[in-house]
């Protein structure tokens, strides 16, 4: 029982949550356990939804952004399945839409390395076809002629990733969820056994029945002290936002090294650089160049687009490139949901889930050894900088 009411989340009617962060991922936690019946406190160091989910376009790429089968094929692909229906629920939930977009994407080749190495993900592949470049030409007319074939991805759709924060932070307060905007948590607390029952902030020590951690690249030093080392590392991705007097495209158009994302407004989101450079978020000259020029080698007539605006995040990225999902059993009372890198948006349904699963003590639908936070106390460390495919 917590004995400190007065600075705690505890309410008689049900049990309390505690989220760190309040990106995509601990949105989505707080909202499926309001859901769960959970008195829920969103504890960020910033404003709403200012880092790796702003760093995004909305892409749905359990297909695109996968390079090879296994457990983090099946969690990108569970997510997907659980998109439209989820997007839908929390519009009915908080009355505002994410703006769920149900086009595919075209991953197009326009090398002989790249077609090759496209061509070697088919047989594990469970929705996606090759075309050839006439087949895509006829599906998106406005691509560039030299483009040699590539991937139709029917199933990957988008969403607005502003639009789909504003979505959670209404459903969310509608659920009865405390926001607490530039709150920083400065440590966990525990009890006498180890059990984690809170965390510490500048002004107070809020207490909770479970704290889930998702506060992305500034998750570590948070668990250091009770001896779990999660091996992160800031990613700076910046995007552009351009306008075209018509649109160009239906589908997302990608390629190695850029994306292009048009929405309902009529703009297209060209993404996204990857930098590592720590926790620097300056917007640069050379990346708006560099996306432009890579854009209009995909999709030329984007060149003469009127420029919109310029953002970057940082995005959690992991050195064997999975996320932390799970419990640790020497920390009872935390769940940890982060290190999702550029996969955040896509995979904020399936996670909340999951977490919603863990803090009632049931059976995940997945397996999650291969996400256990755990597994970086034997896994060699690695010092070099981080390979980041696209």
């Amino acid at each position: 029982m917590i004995t400190n009411l007065s600075a705690s989340l505890y309410r008689e009617s049900g049990p309390s949550a505690l989220i760190i962060g309040g990106g995509v991922i601990g949105a989505a936690s707080a909202y499926e356990l309001g859901k769960a019946g959970y008195a829920c406190t969103v504890l960020d160091k910033g404003g709403w939804s200012r880092e790796a989910s702003t760093a995004a376009a909305g892409m749905l790429g359990a297909q695109v952004e996968i390079h090879q089968a296994g457990p983090f094929y099946e969690l990108c692909r569970a997510s997907l399945g659980m998109y439209r229906n989820w997007t839908s629920e929390l519009e009915a939930s908080g009355g505002i839409s994410a703006q769920y977009i149900a086009e595919g994407i075209v991953r197009a080749a326009m090398t002989d390395e790249d077609e090759a190495e496209l061509l070697s993900r088919l047989p594990w592949m469970q929705d996606a076809e090759w075309m050839t470049a006439e087949e895509l030409l006829r599906i998106e007319s406005e691509l560039s002629p030299a483009i040699r074939g590539g991937l139709y991805l029917p199933a990957d759709h988008q969403v607005h990733p502003h639009w789909l924060a504003k979505s959670l932070k209404a459903a969310i307060l509608r659920q009865g969820c405390v926001i607490r905007e530039w709150t920083p948590a400065t440590r966990l607390l525990t009890d006498c056994a180890g059990r984690v029952i809170g965390a510490a902030t500048p002004e107070h020590e809020l207490h909770a029945d479970v704290v889930i951690l998702a506060a992305g690249a500034w998750s570590s030093p948070l668990t250091e002290p009770l001896g779990l080392k999660l091996p992160m590392f800031p990613v700076k991705g910046q995007c552009i936002s351009v306008r075209t007097d018509m649109p160009l495209i239906s589908s997302t158009v990608f390629t190695k090294g850029c994306y292009i994302v048009p929405k309902s407004d009529g703009t297209s989101i060209i993404g996204a650089s990857q930098q590592q450079v720590g926790f620097d978020k300056r917007a640069t000259a050379a990346v708006i160049a560099e996306l432009h020029e890579k854009a209009a080698a995909l999709l030329p007539r984007i060149a003469d687009a009127e420029f919109v605006d310029t953002w970057t995040g940082l995005r959690p990225g992991t050195e064997d490139g999975l996320p932390f999902i799970g419990k640790w059993e020497q920390a009872p009372g935390l769940i940890v949901a982060t290190g999702h890198y550029r996969n955040g948006i896509l995979l904020a349904p399936v996670t909340g889930r999951l977490v919603a699963q863990l803090a009632q003590g049931l059976a995940t639908e997945l397996d999650l050894a291969p996400f256990a936070p755990s597994r970086t106390l034997t896994a060699p460390h690695q010092d070099q900088e981080h390979p980041l495919p696209l």
